[in-house]
C-alpha cells in the first residue's frame, strides 16, 4: 500500500471517552504540573537570583530567538500527527516513519539557519551567541519526540511519569551546577539533556507497544501532509511572534536589566498559565476524534473544556493581580525592581490567553487551519505594530499590555471563525466561577490588610476559599437542576 493510500484510508469511528477517563488523564497531567510547579519554586528563584537581571535577560533573548527557529524546525508536524493518530491509531506507523523523518530534516536545516543568524545578526557578546546556539540544540533533540502517540490515545499517565523523571534530572543539574552569572550556559544544556532523557523514555514504550518503525526520509510521501503542516507551522510562528517578539525588541531597544525583569515576570506568568497546555493535551485529541461526526460527544467534551478553562483562568488571574508584588518579591528578590507591576499587568494575559487557546482549539480539529492562521496572524501583526511604537518609549510595561491585547485579538478572531460550530454555554461556566472568585478576592484583600502573612500562605488560603466555594456552587446548581426536572 502506498503512503498516500495508507494515510487516506477509511477511518473507524472512535468510542466515546468517559468523564472518568478524562479525569484520570487530567489527574496524571495535574500531578506532573504540580511537580513542574514545585521544581520551579526551587529552581526558578535560584536561577534568576544567581544570574541577575542582565544575564537572565540574555538567556531569555536566546530562548526567544531559538524558539522562532524551532518553529521552522517543526512546522505543525506534532499537531498534525496528534490529530491524525487520534482519528485512527492504525496511522501511527506511517506518521512515525514519514512525519518524524520530515522533522529530522527540517530540524537540521533550521539549526543551520540559526547558526548563520547567530554569527551574522545576533548581538556581538560571546555569552549571548553561545546561549543561542545551545538553546537551538533543544529543538534538534525534540525532532524525535513522540509524546503525541500517547496523547492521541488519551494515555497521559505514560507521558506524566516519563516527563516527571526528566524534570527531576533537569532540577538536579541546575541546583548542582548554577552558581553565578557566568553559568547561564548550563540552563540550555540541562534542558537539552532533560529533553533527551524524556524522548528516550517515551520512545521505548512506543516501540514496544505500537511496533513503530524507524523514521525514514522520503520526500515523495511528504506531499500528503506537508501542505497542512506548513499552514499549522506558520500559525505557530505567528503565535510565537505575538508571544516573544517583545523579548527580542526589548533586547535591541532597552537595557539588559529591564529585559531580564520582563523575562522573569513573563516566565512567572507562563507558569501560572501551565494549565492551558494540560487542557489542550486532554481535550484536543477528544475533539479531533469527534470532529465532523455530528454526535453529542463533541459538544460534551467542548462543554467540559470550557468549564475547566474558565474555572481555572478566572481565579488565577484575579489572585495573581492581587498578589503580584509580594509574589514577585518572594520569587525574584530585590534585584528585580518593578517586576511586581509588570506581573500585575501580565495577568491580563491569564484571561485573554486561555480564551485564545479555547476558541483556537475548535478550529484545528475541524480542519480549519487556514482560519486559525488568519487569527494568529492578526494577533502577531497587532503585537508587532504596537511594540514598534510603544516599546522604545515605554519599555517593558508596554510589552506587558501589547501581549495581553494581541492574545485578545486572537481570541476574538478564533471565536468569529468558530461561531458556526458547536458552542457550549460559557455564560453558565462564568456564572459558576464568578462568586467563588469574588469570595477568594475578598479573603486575599482582607488578609493582606488585617493579618499580614507570608505570600505562600495567602496562595494556599486563596485556593482553599475558591475551590471550597466552587464545590458548594456546583452542588447547589446540580440540586436545583435535579429539582426542576
Amino acid at each position: 500500500m502506498s503512503a498516500t493510500a495508507q494515510l487516506t484510508r477509511e477511518q473507524s469511528p472512535p468510542p466515546a471517552v468517559s468523564l472518568a477517563r478524562i479525569v484520570n488523564n487530567s489527574i496524571a497531567l495535574v500531578l506532573l504540573d504540580l511537580l513542574n510547579k514545585a521544581i520551579p519554586l526551587v529552581v526558578f528563584p535560584r536561577v534568576v537570583r544567581a544570574l541577575g537581571p542582565a544575564a537572565y535577560g540574555r538567556l531569555g533573548f536566546a530562548g526567544a530567538v531559538a524558539g522562532f527557529f524551532g518553529l521552522l524546525a517543526s512546522p505543525g508536524f506534532s499537531t498534525y500527527a496528534l490529530r491524525e493518530a487520534a482519528k485512527n491509531s492504525a496511522r501511527v506507523s506511517f506518521l512515525v516513519k514519514h512525519v518524524l523523518g520530515a522533522r529530522i530534516v527540517f530540524a537540521s536545516a533550521s539549526y543551520t539557519l540559526l547558526a548563520i543568524f547567530t554569527f551574522l545578526f545576533a548581538p556581538r557578546d560571546g555569552q549571548t551567541r553561545l546561549l543561542i546556539m545551545l538553546s537551538g540544540l533543544g529543538f534538534v533533540a525534540s525532532s524525535l519526540d513522540m509524546q503525541w502517540i500517547f496523547s492521541a490515545r488519551s494515555r497521559m499517565s505514560i507521558i506524566a511519569a516519563r516527563s516527571a523523571l526528566a524534570q527531576l534530572a533537569y532540577a538536579g543539574l541546575i541546583l548542582t551546577l548554577v552558581r553565578g552569572s557566568m553559568d547561564a550556559w548550563i540552563i540550555p544544556l540541562a534542558t537539552l539533556l532533560s529533553l533527551g532523557l524524556s524522548t528516550l523514555l517515551i520512545w521505548m514504550p512506543a516501540r514496544r507497544q505500537y511496533h513503530i518503525p524507524l523514521p525514514e526520509i522520503s520526500p515523495q510521501a511528504w506531499a500528503t501532509f506537508l501542505p497542512i503542516c506548513l499552514v499549522m507551522g506558520f500559525s505557530s510562528l505567528m503565535s510565537m511572534i505575538y508571544d516573544q517578539i517583545d523579548v527580542v525588541m526589548l533586547k535591541y531597544f532597552r537595557a539588559d536589566a529591564e529585559l531580564g525583569t520582563y523575562v522573569a515576570s513573563y516566565a512567572l506568568m507562563t507558569m501560572a498559565l501551565s494549565f492551558v497546555p494540560i487542557l489542550g493535551q486532554v481535550f484536543i485529541p477528544l475533539l479531533s476524534e469527534t470532529a465532523g461526526k455530528g454526535n453529542d460527544a463533541g459538544a460534551k467534551y467542548l462543554r467540559w473544556f470550557g468549564n475547566a478553562t474558565i474555572g481555572l483562568a478566572l481565579p488565577i488571574a484575579v489572585g495573581g493581580f492581587i498578589l503580584a508584588v509580594p509574589l514577585t518579591q518572594f520569587v525574584f528578590g530585590s534585584q528585580y525592581s518593578g517586576s511586581g507591576i509588570l506581573f500585575r499587568w501580565l495577568t491580563l494575559t491569564l484571561i485573554t490567553g486561555p480564551a485564545a487557546s479555547y476558541f483556537g482549539a475548535q478550529l484545528i480539529p475541524n480542519g480549519r487551519e487556514k482560519q486559525y492562521f488568519v487569527s494568529v496572524l492578526a494577533g502577531a501583526l497587532t503585537n508587532i505594530v504596537l511594540n514598534l511604537f510603544l516599546i522604545p518609549r515605554y519599555g517593558a510595561i508596554a510589552a506587558a499590555f501589547t501581549t495581553a491585547l494581541s492574545q485578545g485579538v486572537v481570541a476574538l478572531m478564533s471565536y468569529y471563525f468558530a461561531k458556526d460550530l458547536t458552542k457550549p454555554p460559557l455564560l453558565a461556566a462564568l456564572a459558576i466561577s464568578t462568586p467563588p472568585t469574588c469570595l477568594m478576592a475578598a479573603c486575599l484583600v482582607t488578609m493582606r490588610i488585617v493579618f499580614p502573612v507570608h505570600v505562600l500562605a495567602l496562595v494556599a488560603l486563596g485556593a482553599l476559599a475558591y475551590f471550597g466555594a466552587y464545590a458548594v456552587t456546583v452542588t447547589l446548581k446540580n440540586r436545583i437542576s435535579a429539582a426542576s426536572t
